[in-house]
């Protein structure tokens, strides 16, 4: 309860209190470093530090840290922020420690004076706290591993990670005969835990007839303090059209004769036979068990070649 009250004695007073709507400086902090929070006050009457009590809160009146009197006070200070600051007082910067994404935002340092009408504020000063997380290197992943032959389609991806905010382009320079620039999607999935961002491209190439070589480079372009990110160039060598081998044709196509032949000759039963060259086929008896009697089969005629014959009689 008393918390509460302090706090919004202090957010009333930070109201009525002039220029409090004024333009406000960003201040800018990497992700796990420190950010230096100012003041900003000189002290120009030199007051003394018994007489007054400074402190730092945010946009959504935590206080960060207060120095009560000469003395840190950490009754009104955020959990949040309990060990992780801390107080320059010859310069009047609070330095707050493993900064993260959430701790973005818009702060403000207090200065109160303690005189015979209680505490009143005599400085302030708002500023906007802004966190870059700093992009990891691009890196290109070929998408199929064989190897590149004209008339291919090559696909690749292109991936960096662990930065914050969004980026602000991603694209590609393909170098063969001339320089080219392909824009890519930017694909964005985040963190849950530290908020930082990944980000991902596609890029489908066809491969020409006049294709012999290819550099492919990922380029990324952030907001922080490395503008631009660049990957490792990746170059491909085109695989030539290679004629057959003549070496291999001419046996090659022996044996497929071959064994066409076999395959005919395997699939006629009669192949290289010649048929009888005169008259009847021999009445062939067969007995039976049904009967006493023989019993002839019927004779039929053979097919006659005589010219066939005429030659066979003659060798």
């Amino acid at each position: 309860m008393d918390n509460m009250i302090w706090k919004i004695f202090f957010f009333l007073t930070l109201l009525m209190l002039p220029g409090a709507n004024a333009t406000k400086s960003e201040i800018v902090a990497l992700f796990n470093e420190t950010a230096d929070l100012p003041c900003g006050f000189k002290n120009p009457q030199n007051i003394s530090l018994e007489e007054l009590v400074t402190f730092w809160q945010g946009a959504k009146d935590d206080v960060l840290y207060e120095l009560y009197r000469g003395r840190e006070k950490q009754t009104h200070v955020h959990p949040n922020y309990i060990d992780r600051t801390k107080y320059n007082q010859t310069a009047w910067i609070l330095h707050l420690l493993n900064v993260q994404i959430v701790d973005q935002g818009e702060y403000t340092c207090f200065v109160q004076h303690l005189g015979p009408r209680g505490l009143v504020i005599i400085h302030q000063l708002s500023f906007q706290l802004s966190v870059l997380a700093p992009f990891s290197q691009p890196e290109i992943t070929r998408l199929d591993n064989r190897t590149a032959q004209i008339g291919d389609i090559l696909n690749f991806s292109c991936s960096s990670k662990q930065g914050y905010p969004k980026p602000q382009e991603i694209y590609w320079i393909v170098e063969a005969e001339n320089s080219t620039r392909y824009s890519g999607d930017i694909h964005l999935s985040q963190d849950d835990t530290n908020q930082l961002y990944k980000v991902t491209t596609a890029l489908s190439l066809p491969i020409t007839d006049s294709t012999i070589w290819i550099n492919i480079t990922c380029l990324l372009q952030t907001q922080g303090p490395v503008k631009l990110l660049t990957s490792e160039t990746l170059n491909i060598q085109m695989k030539p059209y290679e004629e057959p081998d003549s070496n291999f044709m001419i046996p090659g196509l022996i044996i497929a004769v071959v064994t066409v032949v076999l395959l005919i000759i395997l699939r006629v039963p009669n192949w290289g036979k010649c048929p009888p060259c005169c008259g009847k086929r021999e009445a062939t008896r067969v007995n039976t068990e049904d009967t006493d009697h023989p019993k002839e089969k019927d004779e039929t005629l053979e097919p006659v070649n005589h010219q066939m014959c005429e030659k066979r009689e003659d060798r």
